[in-house]
């Protein structure tokens, strides 16, 4: 993800770093809330989700800039296929933890974006989707691993 994040930086000229810090309301925040593990584990897939439709819109407007095979395009290409497998295993993982309760879907497209976008605006837009998407993505991965402990201590726990 960091690589794909270069990428699209260096390919959108100067300043992109500025841009990428804009406040933008109609992107998911990549905030992962919830007290039990399992409600962490919701949000992390919620976000994920909420994250595929902007991704895509990237994508289109990736391709409207550039050849349909720049690396930008091919980058997010095979990060919306990554994040739709993750968004995957994790409903695997939350239907293992509550079998019961069903799992809310987010809307299919994103839901604040302005029909038309300015050059520069669609920029932002992109930049500020991929650094958002990074950070959930490293959060994810730090939920994970606190998962994956909790786990371990439970079981070393009832094995005593």
């Amino acid at each position: 993800m960091a690589e794909l994040l270069r990428t699209y930086k260096t390919s959108q000229g100067d300043s992109t770093d500025l841009i990428c810090d804009m406040p933008m309301d109609n992107v998911p925040e990549s905030t992962i809330s919830g007290q039990t593990i399992s409600e962490r584990i919701l949000s992390v897939y919620t976000r994920l989700k909420e994250f595929l439709p902007h991704m895509k819109t990237v994508m289109e407007q990736q391709k409207d800039f550039n050849p349909p095979t720049n690396p930008v395009a091919e980058g997010l290409d095979m990060m919306i296929t990554h994040v739709r497998h993750t968004a995957l295993r994790v409903n695997c993982l939350l239907q293992i933890l509550q079998p019961n309760i069903p799992i809310p879907e987010p809307a299919e497209r994103p839901t604040g974006i302005p029909p038309a976008q300015n050059i520069f605006q669609q920029k932002a837009y992109g930049c500020i989707v991929l650094s958002r998407l990074q950070e959930l993505l490293s959060k994810a991965v730090q939920e994970q691993k606190s998962l994956r402990g909790e786990m371990c201590r439970k079981r070393t726990k009832n094995a005593f």
